[in-house]
Order: C-alpha cells, then sequence, then structure tokens
C-alpha cells in the first residue's frame, strides 16, 4: 500500500522554510510607507483573472490602506510554483487551494489557521458547516470554500443539430454515451475540421471516480488507503476499447495539443466535453457561443447517477504571511460580499456563503445562470445523493499522474491498457499519504 516517505520528506523541507522565514519576521510587504502589500495568486483563465482583478480593485477602494498584488498561472504551473514557495517558506498571502492539495499544504504546516479571525473580520457564519469542515486540516481552519460545483456533461446543441444526430435524455447510462460517441463520430467524419464524438473519457480522473461511486466504491478511507484495484481501473478503461479503434472515434492527443489553449470541444470540432459546471462561462467565452448547455453525466449501472456537490475552490493563507489579518479580510471580502459576487458570478462555483447566495443575481440567458439552474435541477431531482470523495493526501498528484503523465502518453498510443493501470499504481506507492 501507499507509504508516507516521499511527501512527508519534502514537506519537511518546505515547513523548515516557513520556520525559518517565521523567526526572520517575515516579508515586511511594504508596511515602511504605512501600507500593506499582499500577494494574492490563482489558477485559472484570463477569463477568471478578469474577474478577480475587478473584485481586488474593488476591495482596495474600500480599504485603501491595502495594495494586493495579483498573479495567476495554469493549473499545473500553478502548482509547481506552490510547490516551490512552500519549500522556501514563500506562499503568497492569500491563494486559491483546491481540496487535492489541502491536507498536503495542511498537514505540513504551510497553512495559516484562519481560525483565529473567525467572528472577526471573517465571517463564516453563512457557509455551511459540512462545506466549511473541507477547509480543515489538523483541527484547524486553513482554507475557506468559494463556492460548490458538481460534474456535468457541456454540449454544443448548434453542433449535434448540424451534424443531425440526436443527444440523449437526461437519463441516459454510459451504453447510450458511447453509442451517441460513435453515431456523432461518423456523422462528423466529412466535415472539415473532421468533428469527432468527444475525448477518451476514461482519462478523466473525476470520471474514474465517478465510476467508483456508482459502483458502490467509496474511492479512499480516511486513513488514505485505495479502496478500489487494479481491475477496478482496468475495467473502466477497456469499457471504452471499442471507441479507440482505427476509425478513431475518440478526439485525437496530437489534435488536443495543436488547439491549446482552447479544446476540441471549444473548437466546436467535438459537440461535447466533461467538466465542472463552473467552468461553462470560461467555455463559452472560448467558444464564442452564447448556446452551450449541460446536462448530468451518464447514470451507473443502477440507473442513478449518484452525483455529488465538492467546494468548487477554496482560499488559504501563507503560514508565511507577515499580514494574516489583512489576508482574512480579502478572503472575507471575496467570499462573502455581495458586490464581489456581481462581478465574480459563477466563477468560482455556485456561493459558500448564503449572504453572497442570496444576493446572486445572473443575467437572463448567461452561463451563470444556466449553472444555477444545472446545480438547483440536479438537486431537485434527486441526483444529488452522495458526499465527495474523500481527498487523502497525495490526490492532487496523483490525477496528474493518472491524466497529465500517463494520460497523454496512452492518449498517444504508445502504452497498453495493462501498462497503464501497472504504472500508476507503481507511482501511486509514493504519491499517496497513509496513516
Amino acid at each position: 500500500m501507499p507509504n508516507r516517505k516521499t511527501a512527508l520528506r519534502g514537506l519537511a523541507v518546505a515547513l523548515a522554510g516557513v520556520l525559518t522565514l517565521a523567526a526572520c519576521g517575515g516579508d515586511g510587504g511594504g508596511d515602511d510607507d504605512g501600507t500593506v502589500t499582499l500577494r494574492f495568486t490563482w489558477w485559472g483563465t484570463e477569463g477568471r483573472a478578469d474577474r478577480y482583478q475587478e473584485a481586488v480593485d474593488l476591495f482596495e477602494e474600500q480599504n485603501p490602506g491595502i495594495t494586493v498584488q495579483t498573479s495567476f498561472a495554469e493549473f499545473n504551473d500553478y502548482w509547481t510554483q506552490r510547490s516551490t514557495d512552500g519549500t522556501s517558506g514563500e506562499l503568497p498571502d492569500v491563494m486559491q487551494m483546491d481540496l487535492s492539495r489541502l491536507l498536503e499544504y495542511g498537514n505540513g504546516g504551510l497553512l495559516y489557521d484562519l481560525g483565529e479571525f473567525e467572528g472577526g473580520v471573517l465571517d463564516t457564519s453563512g457557509i455551511e458547516e459540512e462545506l466549511l469542515a473541507s477547509g480543515r486540516a489538523n483541527e484547524q481552519l486553513v482554507a475557506v470554500p468559494t463556492g460548490t460545483n458538481t460534474f456535468a456533461l457541456f454540449y454544443n446543441p448548434d453542433l449535434i443539430e448540424e451534424l443531425g444526430v440526436e443527444l440523449p435524455d437526461w437519463d441516459y447510462d454510459w451504453d447510450d454515451y458511447r453509442e451517441f460517441m460513435r453515431t456523432t463520430s461518423e456523422a462528423g467524419a466529412g466535415m472539415d475540421p473532421q468533428v469527432y464524438g468527444g475525448n477518451d473519457y476514461t482519462m478523466v480522473w473525476w470520471l474514474f471516480m465517478i465510476h467508483l461511486v456508482q459502483q458502490g466504491v467509496e474511492p479512499f478511507a480516511e486513513n488514505g488507503e485505495m479502496n478500489f484495484s487494479e481491475d477496478d481501473m482496468r475495467e473502466f478503461i477497456t469499457e471504452a476499447d471499442p471507441l479507440r479503434e482505427p476509425e478513431n472515434l475518440t478526439f485525437p492527443t496530437a489534435r488536443t495539443e495543436q488547439l491549446l489553449p482552447k479544446s476540441g470541444f471549444t473548437s466546436a470540432e467535438t459537440p461535447v466535453e466533461f467538466n465542472w459546471d463552473n467552468m461553462l462561462s470560461q467555455a463559452s467565452q472560448d467558444a464564442g457561443s452564447d448556446n452551450l448547455q449541460l446536462m448530468p453525466p451518464p447514470s451507473g449501472p443502477d440507473g442513478e447517477k449518484h452525483l455529488f456537490l465538492k467546494p468548487t475552490m477554496q482560499l488559504a493563507v501563507g503560514a508565511n504571511s507577515a499580514h494574516p489579518e489583512e489576508s482574512a479580510m480579502l478572503i472575507d471580502f471575496l467570499v462573502n460580499s455581495p458586490e464581489a459576487g456581481e462581478i465574480i458570478g459563477t466563477e468560482l462555483g455556485i456561493p459558500a456563503a448564503q449572504e453572497r447566495l442570496d444576493s446572486l443575481q445572473v443575467e437572463p440567458g448567461s452561463p451563470d445562470e444556466r449553472v444555477v439552474e444545472y446545480e438547483q435541477r440536479v438537486r431537485d431531482e434527486g441526483y444529488v445523493t452522495e458526499s465527495a470523495p474523500f481527498h487523502p493526501e497525495g490526490f492532487g498528484a496523483a490525477e496528474q499522474e493518472y491524466v497529465q503523465v500517463l494520460g497523454n502518453e496512452f492518449g498517444y498510443g504508445d502504452m497498453s491498457v495493462d501498462d497503464f493501470v501497472e504504472r500508476w499504481f507503481s507511482e501511486a506507492q509514493n504519491l499517496l499519504i497513509t496513516y
């Protein structure tokens, strides 16, 4: 089973850096002129950056003694930078945090205990306790959730109509989805550029997680051990083998790389894409379309969706911050302020704080409105029945290994299913932490 050696070694080095910096008093952040300078960073696209920056500008206007320096990066680059920051004890004052990385940073002592400011500059009273608890590590509140999201299938009705194919209804299953991919690829074979049924969905980590939940398997125990086997992963990947035949029914990996930063979906070369629902606004912007829609993933063998809501993302403060109180003020503003909510919309998920949720106003017909309606419908129709899978330490690294490292190689046809499974489980021994 997985062991603790590799991750703990890295965290020990990082924690030593934090303690050394703290002993030196940290970065003064521009206090000589009486102002406080905060560093705030996140992962995401230009669209998210525009929304964040507008909200930050408003925060600075309302708090003239605080200046916020902002930056952002693509998801994988973001975590590479945070790893370097953690090792040197120079994490940003405020940073976007993901549940998949929370325990890695929280248990390593790299995040500030925000519980110190609850009831003061940080109001968490409007956040459901179960959702707020997702930001706890070492019995401390080290991150505050921005909102909730759930998984969805994005689809392009205009392209589907052009292809002359029929989208399944909401109660479709995985066989229905694979048949949709097959007929779509056949219909799009003569188009220029060629249109494919979709990406290889088995290389989407979160669809594997959903698959396990639909099989009645909780992916990880709270001690970090895996509750699934090599056979479980092998079965999931091989079920899509017919879509990898020479007809190339799935979207080719090489073409995916050619289209970056767009995807096959936002380039209208495939009519569907699985994603988190809050990403619809960015997808619509990338595609230049006002008519992208959402529906749930396929049902499991019992005919149920087994969907779950999870924290979209979280905001945390580096333990090395010289200005933790002002950092907490910024988090409070981004999470609770109706004015910030009007700017951010559903980009960070359906708002976690009740005040933001109550004041949420979305433009009729906008992607934000569709996200709100989608989450409300999957709740009302009983599709959301599960809790989000537990994220052990190393979850994010295990996901990256699955999608980026092995997934790309597999997509080029350079390894078999057996090799993929064996290599992932071998790497998981070092990536996942058990207690």
